[in-house]
């Protein structure tokens, strides 16, 4: 697993580019240097010299936080430490960061693992037992979050939350679906979760408020049959509905216009409107075939709730009330969605101890009328048919 994951690191280049070193000095070292890649012996060489990179500024002595446990380390952080040098050197490369020109008191290796630390625990209790951060008050490193989840969001959620926007890779996933619940044209999954805020302008307060009576934003997300987000749309306040976010979203648009070229279809359960881009389970279920649909999606359904629990329970943070604004929120959802989705691409597989039970979804109600008029019913009439015949 180790290997794999070294094998997956983005940025080996990088790694020489900021530590001052060239490749030609390691290839003589079988030890460091096999095949292009680094071995698992490189990254007990380079920590000291990603700190050293990142900390070229400080005169003053500051424990290392890779002296640590790797049990504790990925504890305390979430991720181990070969992926955090490979995620600071993402960051140092995409910013063009240089230590001489931070103006901020911490060196950016710490300002990133409080940050990890917070998200993934909702508080800074497992920071008091390291020396890196004893001096360092939680005021200070409440305000390291929203910079850091800032920066996070800006130079890597674009490359880690995208909506699929060619052929090959709308394909990809529409083969990934159907080979997993055989239902064609599917692209993602959409559903909303409330992420809870500790206070909001007085005068926001009532479009704010959810249906259970918190302050929360309302965070609509679109995930594949991988469980990785496709989408993420942390803006809307909690008391707009899930119809209204996903008809105000830009990436309605973008699914309207993949539908224009070839069938693409968004799956939702009965809380959205059937459209001719998004199918959902039947209103009233009146045969076999029906039922049959109804259970295949609420399965489908079922990966978006996984994904969603998978997200939460790795990044704590959104369980508890966001001590920040709406936009810091935003900015801190979005940040916890790519560092998902990130780790997925590393195969770096959430603790199970973590991982929280996934709800049950409750069943609504039959309704007295099917939604025959509305222009999805002919999609979701031949996907039927397709699964299950006619009848």
């Amino acid at each position: 697993m180790l290997e794999k994951q070294l094998q997956k690191m983005d940025l080996d280049l990088a790694t020489c580019l900021f530590t001052g070193l060239s490749t030609e000095c390691l290839q003589d070292k079988r030890l460091i240097w096999e095949d292009g890649h680094f071995t698992t012996a490189t990254p007990k060489i380079f920590a000291k010299e990603v700190i050293r990179f990142v900390r070229r500024k400080e005169l003053r002595s500051i424990s290392n936080p890779f002296e640590i446990s790797d049990e504790y380390f990925v504890h305390a952080f979430q991720l181990n430490k070969f992926l955090f040098q490979d995620l600071i050197l993402v960051l140092c490369l995409r910013t063009y960061y240089r230590p001489e020109a931070d103006t901020n008191t911490i060196p950016l290796d710490l300002r990133v693992l409080a940050t990890l630390t917070y998200l993934a625990h909702g508080h800074f209790g497992a920071l008091n037992d390291l020396e890196a951060f004893r001096l360092c008050q939680v005021s200070i490193l409440q305000r390291c979050v929203p910079q850091v989840c800032q920066t996070i969001v800006h130079f890597m959620a674009t490359d880690y939350i995208v909506f699929p926007s060619n052929n090959d890779v709308t394909s990809s996933i529409k083969l990934g679906f159907n080979s997993q619940f055989g239902i064609p044209n599917v692209v993602g999954i959409l559903d909303c979760f409330h992420v809870r805020l500790s206070k909001v302008d007085p005068s926001h307060n009532r479009s704010f408020r959810c249906r259970h009576g918190n302050l929360a934003i309302n965070v609509q997300v679109i995930c594949d049959h991988t469980m990785r987000f496709l989408d993420v749309n942390p803006r809307a306040p909690g008391g707009a509905s899930d119809i209204s976010v996903w008809k105000r979203s830009h990436i309605h648009g973008i699914v309207k216009n993949l539908f224009k070229t070839e069938p693409a279809w968004l799956i939702a359960d009965r809380g959205y409107n059937l459209e001719d881009i998004v199918i959902n389970p039947y209103r009233c279920p009146n045969s076999i075939s029906e039922l049959r649909l109804n259970a295949v999606l609420e399965r489908m359904l079922g990966v978006l709730d996984t994904a969603v629990v998978m997200l939460t329970s790795r990044f704590r943070c959104l369980k508890t009330i966001l001590p920040y604004n709406h936009q810091a929120a935003a900015n801190i959802v979005t940040a916890c969605a790519t560092l998902h989705n990130y780790l997925l691409s590393k195969d770096c597989d959430i603790d199970e101890r973590r991982m929280s039970i996934v709800p049950m979804r409750k069943p609504l109600p039959n309704a007295i009328f099917e939604d025959k008029w509305s222009a999805g019913y002919k999609n979701r009439e031949y996907v039927k048919a397709c699964c299950f015949g006619d009848n």
